[in-house]
């Protein structure tokens, strides 16, 4: 299959959201050849400094100087294009209007100055004014102005919807520049663009190159080079070129816009910083607002989207994307009737714009609404059969809810049309590499893995899967549509290539409904994270998501899926730490209207694992004050269409404002205790050789200061002061039990205990320890070796399913766990974890087919029992218990 483009840049990966249409937009990057001729010494060295002002986005003196030359010589035409860059860069476009009106009147024939009127009309919505100005300043042009205007007609009718007679214009610049040899980076510019409109895309790359290669400093084909590759997917690449345009003119708005568009993926503070940097360069840059509406959007902030889109459609009444984007707004305030109307202000623009429809898929996505982003896709195509991305958006959300014979179809087709989008090609490709995948099918589930991983996890996973089903379809009155399909990646690029389209997410499991896709163990460091307890986390969405018909708010699901992961097993899910409680402290929680901004556009990873948590705690808080039927209600009224304002007031009577009170109330009383023990400031790693004197004196400061009870008992511990050291690390675990980084007081009392033969209390702390950190492999592993040396089978066995949740690939363990299982008559148990050994293909094979053998037997089935015997044998001819069983199989 194609990868990418073949070219001097890379294409890889980047984000999963494409950017809005943006035909309006690159007017501004269009190429300005910059000819310094003039009629006098001072003219000239004045319109030349004007210009140097503008390619370093010095924009009031480049103003300033060619004022100065027009002044002089009304005629100058260096100086009027370089007054207009200058006002068009900085959004002063009713100056920029009334100047070239002036100029046009003294020289109607001038096809630069028709172009640039043109493009203003075209940036305020005047679309068919400014097709007429480029019709006549092509007609009436030559050279680089002629080939603009060309661009710009085909510009013009593409936003009309007028599809034919846009290629007619584009395919002129193609076989204008096949005719000749073009080396100017201005023409080979707009040549580019030309070729990306009839989608030769790989060219178009190639000429913006050739043209950075002409002029290095010619920002515009750096500018629209980054604009091609964020429409292919590749953010990363396309950063690169916006920040080689800030170098040369740090200044331009279009980069500073292009930078924000390229770090979106990421969510992370350079998104707004260089979006709000473009607005202060260009306050009526519309893209730039459309691209504020379209994150605000993201996290249901409509106020604030609203009066982006209202600053938007100040300067363009008629911007076809904000349109789109107020579209958005109304579908997802469930205003069915404004959103057809949006729908047919957009149409009548442009009878052809699938890309409204398309926005309202993208949208859907991030809603996790993806039934109704096939729907919308699917518009979106009957509208714009060429709008490839739209077959990207409908291929890839027919895979998530399950319809992967289509879903595939639609995206082999969307690769014909544009094989140089990333999405597309790397879903294909993973979907080439799943068809070796194995099938697991239980009565609810169909799962599906490598074969090197179905035999391995397929006896731990498929059973989880259904006792979540059994918990939580009561719990909830709820039967999710089955087969519930359940797809593991052994390598995380591939799960974040299924679930986002590219490399790069950072979760560990997502559910679209009826699907779940998740990271295997193999694919993070062992220990990294609790497999089990993300499959359940998971499944929880199935229900709440399909419960609510997908509108359940992002907060409430991921509340109550960690919430749930807490219910199924000791040490699941989220609990306090140290960073959270300052997080509270610090009054970095977030009301409850904001939250789910706080997943859709978090500040940082820390950010997003603290939304999380609150997340989770509220769920806890309205179980414990309210009840669980209330969180039913609240689902219902979810599925209502109800807003989180208005589900508080339905089921709770609470304004939200009056639930944050209550919830902080609840969060006070809980970590009370906590925020006197936790001393921030001395918390840090250069606080951790404190000399016990300075820790004494804390305590009598402090007596409940968690800091200087551990700190002194693992002082004492070293010194052999056993009896100090339990009486201090015991008060650090009650004051704060939640710490279990490096040498946690748990881990230190415990090893005391040993050392004093106490191995129940070093039991009671372990399991005190495993019950709150849930990927830990060594402690949970420890606790079953001392509960079995201790005789307790039912604590032990329960903690050796605990472990292989965490690591599943330790043949070791699987060994001693399947020996265990054995000797205490639980032959089932001990027959899973023989073949999962085996699956694992150690080195000795003999040994594990013979356990595999007694626990067989010890079942009732002789005849597999004497198969496995003979191949433990085969391997081993000479393994004298192998040949004891065999004997006692055949009745010697």
């Amino acid at each position: 299959m194609t990868t990418g483009f073949y070219h001097r840049r890379g294409w890889q990966t980047s984000s999963w959201l494409p950017p809005p249409a943006r035909l309006v937009g690159m007017l501004l990057v269009v190429g300005l050849s910059i000819i310094c001729s003039s009629s006098g010494r001072a003219e000239g060295q004045s319109h030349a400094r004007g210009w140097e002002y503008v390619n370093r986005g010095q924009y009031r003196e480049a103003i300033r100087a060619f004022t100065a030359v027009l002044q002089a010589d009304p005629d100058h035409q260096q100086a009027q294009q370089g007054l207009l860059r200058a006002y068009m860069e900085t959004g002063q476009y009713e100056k920029a209007e009334k100047a070239v009106t002036q100029f046009l009147a003294r020289h109607p024939d001038r096809a630069a100055l028709r172009n640039r009127r043109g493009e203003l009309y075209l940036i305020t919505g005047r679309y068919e004014d400014a097709l007429a100005e480029f019709q006549r300043a092509a007609k009436e042009g030559s050279g680089v102005d002629a080939l603009r205007a060309t661009l710009n007609a085909g510009l013009a009718l593409t936003t009309l919807g007028r599809m034919e007679e846009a290629q007619a214009q584009f395919r002129k610049l193609v076989a204008w520049y096949n005719s000749r040899r073009v080396i100017r980076a201005d023409e080979l510019t707009l040549i580019a663009q030309a070729l990306a409109h009839v989608e030769r895309y790989h060219e178009a790359n190639e000429l913006y190159l050739d043209a950075i290669e002409a002029d290095p400093t010619y920002i515009d084909a750096y500018l629209l080079a980054g604009e091609l590759y964020i429409e292919k997917y590749n953010y990363a690449e396309a950063a690169s070129f916006f920040r080689d345009a800030l170098k040369i003119n740090p200044h331009s708005a279009r980069a500073h816009l292009g930078l924000a568009r390229s770090h979106r993926i990421d969510g992370d503070a350079m998104v707004w910083q260089a979006l709000e940097r473009a607005l202060t360069i260009n306050p009526h840059l519309v893209e730039a607002y459309n691209l504020k509406a379209a994150l605000y959007l993201e996290a249901d902030q409509f106020r604030k989207a609203l009066d982006a889109l209202e600053r938007a459609l100040s300067v363009n009444p008629r911007s076809l994307e904000a349109l789109a984007l107020r579209a958005v707004a109304d579908y997802l305030r469930n205003r069915p009737d404004a959103l057809q109307r949006d729908i047919e202000t957009v149409l009548s623009i442009n009878p052809r714009y699938g890309q409204v429809y398309h926005t309202l898929a993208e949208f859907a996505v991030i809603h996790r609404r993806y039934h109704r982003a096939v729907e919308f896709a699917r518009r979106a195509i009957e509208l714009s059969p060429r709008l490839w991305k739209a077959y990207a958006t409908l291929g890839i959300n027919l895979l998530r809810i399950g319809e992967e014979g289509e879903g595939r179809r639609v995206l082999e087709r969307a690769f014909q049309g544009d094989p140089f989008n990333l999405w597309t090609k790397n879903t294909l490709d993973l979907l080439d590499r799943m068809r070796q995948y194995r099938e697991t099918i239980s009565q609810h589930f169909l799962i599906k893995m490598t074969p090197e991983e179905s035999d391995v996890l397929g006896p731990y996973l498929a059973p989880l899967l259904e006792e979540a089903y059994q918990t939580l379809t009561t719990r909830y009155r709820f039967t999710p549509r089955s087969p519930i399909i359940c797809e593991v990646f052994p390598h995380h690029a591939d799960f974040a290539v299924r679930t986002v389209g590219l490399p790069g997410l950072g979760a560990l499991g997502v559910c679209f409904g009826p699907v779940i896709a998740m990271d295997s163990p193999a694919a993070r460091p062992a220990g990294h994270f609790n497999w089990g307890s993300t499959a359940w986390h998971e499944f929880a969405h199935v229900i709440t998501l399909q419960m609510t018909d997908y509108k359940i708010p992002r907060w409430f699901s991921e509340g109550l899926s960690v919430y749930e992961e807490r219910r199924a097993r000791p040490g699941w899910g989220d609990d306090w730490t140290i960073d959270y409680v300052k997080a509270f402290v610090d009054g970095r929680f977030v009301p409850i209207a904001e939250l789910d901004g706080a997943f859709l556009r978090p500040s940082s990873p820390e950010a997003l694992a603290l939304a999380y948590f609150q997340a989770s705690l509220i769920c806890a808080f309205i179980d414990e004050r309210f009840g669980f039927p209330t969180i039913l209600k609240l689902l219902e009224a979810y599925k209502q269409d109800a807003t989180t304002e208005e589900a508080l007031a339905r089921v709770l009577g609470m304004s939200a404002e009056e639930f944050d009170r209550a919830f902080r109330t609840y969060v006070d009383e809980i970590t009370a205790g906590y925020r006197r023990a936790l001393d921030f400031d001395v918390l840090g790693p250069s606080h951790q050789t404190v000399t016990e004197g300075a820790l004494r004196r804390m305590l009598m400061t402090n007596p409940e200061s968690f800091f200087a009870h551990w700190r002194l008992g693992l002082i004492y511990r070293r010194r052999g002061d056993i009896a100090r050291a339990i009486e201090h690390l015991q008060r650090a675990i009650a004051l704060f039990p939640y710490y279990t980084g490096e040498d946690n007081p748990y881990l230190a009392l415990a090893e005391l205990y040993e050392q004093r033969g106490d191995r129940q209390r070093a039991i009671a702390v372990l399991q005190r320890l495993a019950d709150i950190d849930e990927t830990d492999f060594q402690v949970h592993n420890r606790l079953a070796e001392l509960l079995i040396e201790e005789g307790d089978v039912e604590r032990a066995a329960a903690m050796l399913q605990r472990c292989v949740f965490i690591d599943p690939f330790d043949a070791e363990w699987h060994l001693r766990a399947g020996r265990f299982y054995l000797e205490h008559g639980r032959a089932a148990a001990a027959e899973r974890e023989f073949r999962v050994l085996l699956a694992l293909k150690p080195v000795d094979r003999a040994e594990p087919y013979y356990y595999l053998a007694r626990a067989l037997l010890a079942q009732g089935r002789r005849a597999e029992a004497k198969q496995a015997v003979l191949r433990s044998l085969e391997i081993a001819p000479g393994f004298e218990k192998a040949q004891n069983l065999l004997l006692e199989l055949i009745g010697r």
